[in-house]
């Protein structure tokens, strides 16, 4: 381990109660002997503590060591507050005391208005670099872990490295969270006083090796449309790239660069892409898996027809129309609103159907395959979680079909 991980002081964690703040918050106990206070809204430290520890359970999947509870503490505070909520007390402590900040507290919503995600996802980064400045001041301070996304690319076209910002324009990006993350990276490229490293993941899905996850959003809500056969069309344009990682390999990513790579001399923010490599699977091959292992376990699925972005529009406004036919007209009227139902619950991810952007790794993947930390092939990740995903009924049901992961890929 690098000697200076850890060395400064306790690492403060924000978002450990998330999907992948859990998964983080595991390696490092697995990975490093580091003490972790996690940073954690509730509203009062008896609330925090509670909550904490159904988090450490959740993150191991078992009841915590003695070793393990000792190593982490829990500590009420609200990244979207001034000062984090503390009172002047427990800020100076944290300030006197905390060593690196790893800040994986975020909203990922996509259809927040642009001003709430602000608030979250630029003002909560602010917040954190303030105490990580302010510790940097009274002492010595590590480093600044940021989690940030692979989308901060925005609408970019071809090869994109870690470092690549388009520029703050709603017009350059899909959604408030992809402009709102990309403010919060620029917020502290800008920054000069604390170092700064920036981790950028895909879209993150399930366990790699189990298809395990319990966040069923993004990639999974057409995923599940599509196995209950609710999802007859999908819009595809461009390259219709999906970029998509397993939890496990980012938080196993982002601990071991925290630890091999950090550097408290460093005076610019780096950055590293944690995504699935050159070739991603397609939206053809995501709908072709999606409709086989729903038939493979008994569903009766959509087998979506690709349409490009013109007909898509022209189908939605066509649905939309029908949802406001006369009454007298009940079973056009019924099936219209049928359609806007599902069509609002897809609508925040159809714009990741038409994506050209590509991700460079390859710095990336040599120090971490060096590690053998190392992302399966596309088409074999993409069967894991699918097979997980439709097998437990989105986590509704136990797998009740066989599967075999040896059984031929659709490519």
């Amino acid at each position: 381990m690098n000697e200076s991980f850890g060395s400064h002081g306790p690492i403060v964690l924000t978002g450990a109660t998330g999907f992948l703040g859990r998964a983080v918050l595991a390696e490092l106990l697995d990975k490093s002997d580091v003490q972790i206070v996690g940073l954690i809204r509730a509203n009062s430290h008896a609330e925090a503590h509670q909550r904490g520890h159904k988090t450490l359970i959740a993150a191991l999947d078992r009841e915590p060591l003695a070793s393990e509870r000792d190593r982490v503490s829990w500590l009420r505070a609200d990244i979207e507050e001034t000062r984090l909520g503390l009172n002047t007390a427990d800020w100076n402590q944290l300030a006197n005391s905390v060593g690196e900040v790893i800040h994986c507290a975020a909203s990922v919503r996509f259809d927040l208005d642009l001003a709430e995600a602000h608030r979250i996802n630029v003002d909560g980064t602010r917040n954190i670099l303030e105490i990580a400045t302010e510790a940097k001041r009274r002492g010595s301070f590590g480093c600044f872990h940021h989690v940030s996304t692979a989308y901060v690319a925005g609408h970019s076209l071809g090869l994109s490295d870690a470092a690549y910002l388009p520029a703050d324009r709603a017009g350059n990006f899909r959604n408030s969270y992809e402009r709102t993350k990309a403010r919060a990276e620029r917020l502290l490229r800008e920054q000069n006083e604390v170092p700064v490293a920036i981790y950028r993941p895909s879209i993150v899905g399930g366990n790699t090796e189990t298809g395990f996850t319990d966040n069923w959003n993004v990639l999974y809500v057409p995923m599940r449309m599509i196995a209950k056969g609710q999802l007859p069309v999908l819009p595809v344009g461009g390259e219709q790239l999906v970029d998509t990682v397993g939890v496990d390999y980012v938080a196993a990513a982002i601990v071991h660069l925290a630890i091999h790579h950090s550097n408290s001399n460093r005076r610019k923010a780096v950055g590293y892409h944690l995504t699935a490599g050159p070739e991603p699977f397609t939206v053809a091959q995501f709908a072709s898996v999606s409709t086989r292992l729903a038939r493979l376990f008994d569903n009766e699925p959509s087998t979506p027809e690709l349409v490009p972005p013109a007909r898509w529009k022209l189908l939605t406004s066509s649905v939309a129309a029908a949802s406001k036919a006369p009454k007298k007209a009940k079973r056009l009227r019924r099936w219209g609103r049928l359609g806007v139902r599902g069509l609002k619950g897809f609508a925040p991810y159809a714009p990741y159907t038409c994506v050209s952007s590509r991700f460079e790794n390859n710095r990336e993947q040599e120090i971490l395959e060096a590690a053998c930390i190392k992302m399966p092939s596309p088409l074999t990740y993409l069967e894991t979680i699918g097979t997980y995903a439709i097998g437990t009924d989105f986590g509704r049901d136990p797998i009740t079909a066989h599967y075999s992961p040896d059984e031929e890929l659709i490519s």
